[in-house]
């Protein structure tokens, strides 16, 4: 956490929560092995969000899980064109409290055209045989 990460109340401003957020979605791409393209890239679309409690000076933990698509509803040759992700930031200090709830609704940009593209075009374009691991990986 930065020393402007927090307000003059001595908490994290709602906006920051959504930086960590952003965060812990490019942890997850990473472990999942994708690569956050310059074409082919990732925005989000939609956020619904639950602040449930405040965040002090100290550590956070963010836990992010793809929501959907689920296994069931993943088709590789399919055309999907978002994906949701869970995410809760953990107050580890705080016997885990969760702090923020929040579902994030992302879709898939070719920056150049300013189009969308489906989520197998993501993944294709962030590694070849990601969709394979996507399936594997959904929680």
């Amino acid at each position: 956490m930065r020393p402007n990460d927090l307000d003059v109340l001595g908490h994290v401003n709602n906006a920051v929560a959504l930086e960590f957020l952003e965060a812990g979605r490019w942890d997850w791409l990473g472990r999942q092995g994708l690569v956050h393209g310059d074409r082919l890239i990732a925005v989000v679309a939609r956020t619904e969000i639950d602040y449930l409690a405040e965040i002090p000076r100290g550590d956070v933990e963010v836990h992010t899980v793809l929501a959907s698509p689920s296994p069931e509803e993943f088709d590789e040759d399919g055309m999907t064109f978002r994906a949701c992700f869970r995410q809760r930031i953990h107050l580890p200090r705080a016997a885990d409290k969760v702090a923020v709830d929040a579902l994030v609704t992302v879709a898939f940009l070719d920056a150049g055209q300013r189009c969308l593209v489906s989520l197998q075009d993501f993944l294709a374009a962030a590694a070849p045989d990601a969709a394979a691991r996507t399936e594997e990986t959904v929680e």
